[in-house]
């Protein structure tokens, strides 16, 4: 058998990257069939999925860390990993091992005979596997870029927290906000609660609760919340309070938002009780990698995996809040089916002067074509951009890193690979560049 012949996760990744020639498939058949001879539906506990377009990774993150100071066991799963394919999959906030990985993978290569499943749906299924035998309470789920045709859909999930809907996948989903929306609202169920973070939702995502029956509240309709300080105050549909919560993470709005939306989930789901004082614990020790991370505070650095408009802005936004008394630099990777101009058309007057990196990927940006992007934003907002160095992302990081001062600030942004791939070379050298 093939589980015999694979000894390591690497090799294995590999190999499920070569069973479907294409990276995504919209037809869950293939993965259903796998799925009932695995036999894992009637076994999975309490399930939350979370959808949208960005802050799935968030969301997750500070549910996980609520149930866990909330002693209530709980498996999470996000993608794409940043430096190694344990981090997707974590059961108490700690990653799986290999040795649980390789049995997880054995299990589905067996049960999918010569189903050809993507990569998404294979390691998805692994993941299943492994929550089943870990025997929990609650489970947390990213949904991958869809929803009515993603891998989740084959789950009902009891609770489905919708971030936002923004451009992105256009080529894949559809090119406006309605499309995407319908794609995504694709996961409601019957009585389902759905929490929705997107203040101007698309009346598609409106219509699919109606046809269903799910019972969602909305942000600015049904819940709110009010920033105060270093803290954000839970709302209802009357503006009555309803908790104050330690703002978590680093981000302005968009990280208040999924904040709100998690608490408002968990204030109102019925099953498991959450304290205020788990909250206060969950939300003051939350951290999360390559969401606008502060790498470091002399010189600043800020890794970020911004990817599409609605993200770079965020970041752009984000810039404006730092006193920055040097020079800004950035370096920058994007993947070929992203809106590039667009997105940077939001950062470009704020930097001043850029390395293009190029990503290890099929999918990604050649240097050349990202300098054009750049271009073309540049010109749209009357700015101007210096690049200064073109290559490998390591490589930029190594050189641009040795000069930086302490009065400057350096982002690197545009993709989960280059902020990985830096992650991991700092990991391998074991040390900090200043």
């Amino acid at each position: 058998m093939i589980g015999k012949q694979i000894a390591t996760v690497e090799t294995w990744v590999e190999h499920i990257q070569s069973l479907h020639p294409q990276e995504m498939e919209f037809d869950l058949s293939r993965p259903r069939k796998v799925l009932d001879r695995l036999k894992l539906t009637d076994k999975l506990p309490f399930l939350i999925t979370v959808a949208g377009t960005n802050g799935k990774g968030s969301c997750v993150e500070l549910l996980t860390q609520v149930f866990q100071y909330a002693d209530i066991s709980v498996g999470s799963y996000t993608s794409p990993h940043l430096v190694r394919f344990n981090e997707r999959i974590r059961v108490n906030g700690v990653e799986v091992s290999d040795e649980a990985l390789l049995l997880a993978f054995d299990c589905v290569e067996r049960a999918r005979g010569s189903e050809p499943l993507t990569f998404f749906e294979f390691t998805s299924l692994a993941a299943f596997v492994m929550f089943v035998d870990a025997d929990l309470d609650v489970l947390v789920l990213e949904a991958g870029l869809g929803g009515r045709l993603d891998v989740m859909n084959l789950l009902n999930a009891d609770v489905l927290l919708l971030t936002n809907i923004a451009l992105d996948h256009t080529k894949l989903l559809g090119n406006t906000r309605e499309k995407i929306g319908g794609e995504k609202a694709g996961l409601m169920r019957t009585d389902q609660l759905v929490i929705c973070g997107d203040r101007d939702v698309p009346r598609s995502v409106l219509e699919r609760a109606e046809i269903v029956g799910a019972r969602m509240l909305l942000l600015g309709r049904d819940f709110d919340y009010v920033e105060k300080n270093d803290r954000f105050l839970l709302t209802n549909a009357t503006g009555e309070y309803r908790g104050s919560y330690t703002t978590p993470f680093t981000g302005g709005a968009e990280q208040l938002t999924n904040a709100t939306c998690v608490a408002t989930l968990l204030n109102v789901q019925q099953r498991f009780h959450v304290s205020d004082h788990v909250f206060e614990k969950a939300f003051s020790h939350a951290t999360i990698l390559g969401r606008k991370q502060v790498y470091s505070e002399s010189p600043q650095i800020i890794l970020d995996v911004a990817h599409n408009e609605d993200s770079v802005r965020s970041l752009a936004n984000f810039i404006q809040t730092l006193k920055v008394t040097g020079t800004v630099y950035a370096i920058f990777g994007m993947l070929a089916d992203k809106s590039v101009s667009p997105a940077l058309e939001h950062i470009v007057k704020y930097v001043d002067k850029w390395m293009i990196a190029e990503l290890d990927s099929p999918r990604a940006f050649a240097a050349g074509g990202l300098t054009e992007c750049l271009d073309r934003a540049t010109k749209a907002q009357n700015a101007s951009a210096d690049v200064i160095g073109e290559g490998n992302g390591r490589e930029l990081w190594s050189e641009l890193t040795k000069y930086l001062k302490d009065d400057d600030l350096l982002i690197v942004f545009g993709s989960f690979l280059l902020v990985g791939d830096i992650l991991a070379y700092q990991s391998v050298t074991e040390q900090t560049p200043f």
